[in-house]
C-alpha cells in the first residue's frame, strides 16, 4: 500500500511540475516576445487558457471561474451581438474575428481565476521571471533601437534598405512595452524597491521620446501622469477616468465630424500630416457608423467598407474605405457594433476599472496608470482587434494580477 501511494504521489507530482514550467516560461518570455515578435502574443494567450484551465483543475478550483460573473456574462453579451453581426458584416474575415475576441476573453477569464488561486510562493517566483524577462525585453529593444533593429529586419523579412524606424514594426514592442512597465513596476514595489518602480516607467518614458511611435510617447506620457496623481487621489482619478470613458463612447460620433466637417482639422496646417489623415478616416468612419446607428456594420466591417464614392486628401481610395481600422477603438465599436455594442463595451471597461477599487490602495496607482496608457492608445492607434493588440492588453492586465497577489516585501 506504501508503495502504491508513493507512486501515486509521484505520478500526481509529474504533472505539477510540468505545469510549473510552462508556467514560468509563459511569465519569462512575455517580454522578450514583446521585443522581438509581437505578433506572437496570441500564441502566449493560447497557452494561458491551457495553464489556467489545467492549474484550476489540480487545485479543484475550477469553481473560481464564477467570481467573474458579471464581467463574463457583459463579455458574452458583447461576443453574441458580435457572432450575430457576421450575418450583415461585409468582411470576409468576421467570424475568425469573433473567434479571436473570444480566445482573449476566455484567456483572461481562466488566467485571472487560475492567477487568484496560486500560492504566495508559486507568485512570487512568476513574477520574478516575469520581471526578468520584461527587463532583457526592454534592453534588446533598447539595443535594437540603436542598431537600426536588426533582429526586427530579420524576423520580418526587412530589407537592410528599409527605413523601419518609421514603420509599424518597432511601433507594436513600443506600444507593448508601455503596457507592460506598470505591472513590473508594481512588483518591484510590492518587492520593496520603491525607488526603482519608480523610475522604470519614467525612464521608458525618457526612452520614448528617441522612438516615432506617437501613439507610446502618449501612452506612457498619461500613464505617469495619471501614476502621479493617483497618488495623490486614487478616488478622484478613477472617477475621472470613469467620466472620461463614459464620454468618449457617448461623444465620440459628434466629436470627430465637429473636427473633420466644421473644424477641418484634416487641412490644419498645425497638425503633422498623419494626424491629419487620422482626423479625416474618422470623419468617413462616422459617417457611416450614423447610417446604422443601432447594430452597426458588422463585427470586422472597418477592413471591408466599400467606398460609395468618397474622395481622400492623402491618396486614392481604392477598394476599402479605410485603412483596415478607424485608429480609434470607440469609433470603432460604434462602426461595427452600433450604440449596442457601444454600451456592452463601456459596461465591460467600467467593470475592469471599478475592479481596481479591489486592489489595496498602494497598488491602485499602478493600475490606473497601466489603464490610462491602454485608453489612451486605443484612442488613436491599432485595430482594437487586431490579435496581437488584444493580447499584449490581456498579458499586462494579468500581470499586473499577478502582482497584486505577490506577497509584499514586509510580509
Amino acid at each position: 500500500m506504501a508503495f502504491s501511494l508513493s507512486r501515486l504521489d509521484s505520478s500526481k507530482a509529474l504533472p505539477d511540475s510540468f505545469l510549473a514550467v510552462l508556467a514560468g516560461l509563459a511569465a519569462l518570455l512575455l517580454g522578450p516576445l514583446a521585443a522581438v515578435a509581437p505578433r506572437g502574443l496570441p500564441v502566449w494567450a493560447i497557452s494561458v487558457i491551457l495553464i489556467g484551465l489545467a492549474g484550476l483543475a489540480r487545485r479543484d478550483a475550477l469553481g473560481r471561474l464564477q467570481r467573474a460573473l458579471p464581467g463574463t456574462a457583459v463579455v458574452g453579451a458583447f461576443l453574441l451581438l458580435a457572432a450575430l453581426s457576421v450575418m450583415w458584416s461585409p468582411s470576409s474575415r468576421a467570424g475568425l474575428t469573433v473567434v479571436e475576441i473570444s480566445y482573449i476573453a476566455l484567456s483572461a477569464l481562466a488566467g485571472g481565476a487560475w492567477l487568484s488561486s496560486l500560492p504566495g510562493v508559486e507568485a512570487r517566483r512568476l513574477i520574478q521571471l516575469f520581471l526578468a524577462g520584461t527587463f532583457v525585453g526592454i534592453a534588446v529593444f533598447a539595443a535594437e533601437a540603436a542598431l537600426d533593429f536588426p533582429l526586427h529586419r530579420w524576423w520580418n523579412h526587412v530589407p537592410a534598405d528599409f527605413p523601419i524606424a518609421d514603420s509599424n514594426v518597432p511601433k507594436r514592442t513600443a506600444a507593448l512595452l508601455c503596457l507592460l512597465v506598470w505591472p513590473a513596476a508594481m512588483a518591484l514595489d510590492r518587492g520593496g524597491r520603491r525607488g526603482l518602480a519608480l523610475l522604470l516607467p519614467i525612464g521608458y518614458a525618457a526612452a520614448c521620446l528617441l522612438l516615432t511611435s506617437r501613439s507610446a510617447m502618449m501612452g506612457i506620457a498619461v500613464g505617469v501622469a495619471v501614476f502621479l496623481l493617483s497618488c495623490w487621489s486614487v478616488r478622484a482619478v478613477r472617477a475621472a477616468l470613469g467620466t472620461a470613458l463614459a464620454l468618449a463612447f457617448a461623444a465620440v460620433l459628434p466629436a470627430v465630424l465637429l473636427f473633420d466637417r466644421v473644424l477641418d482639422l484634416d487641412a490644419a496646417p498645425w497638425l503633422f500630416r498623419s494626424a491629419q489623415h487620422r482626423v479625416e478616416i474618422w470623419g468617413m468612419a462616422a459617417e457611416r457608423a450614423l447610417e446604422t446607428p443601432f447594430l452597426g456594420q458588422g463585427i470586422d466591417a472597418s477592413r471591408a467598407l466599400m467606398p460609395e464614392g468618397e474622395v481622400s486628401r492623402f491618396g486614392i481610395i481604392t477598394d476599402s474605405l479605410l485603412p483596415l481600422h478607424p485608429h480609434n477603438a470607440f469609433l470603432q465599436v460604434w462602426l461595427e457594433l452600433g450604440g449596442l455594442g457601444a454600451a456592452l463595451a463601456l459596461a465591460a471597461a467600467l467593470l475592469l476599472l471599478f475592479g481596481t477599487a479591489r486592489l489595496e490602495e498602494r497598488e491602485q496607482p499602478f493600475a490606473l496608470a497601466l489603464f490610462a496608457s491602454g485608453l489612451a492608445m486605443v484612442s488613436t492607434a491599432y485595430g482594437i482587434w487586431q490579435a496581437w493588440w488584444m493580447a499584449g492588453i490581456l498579458s499586462a492586465g494579468l500581470m499586473l494580477r499577478l502582482a497584486a497577489r505577490t506577497p509584499a516585501h514586509d510580509d
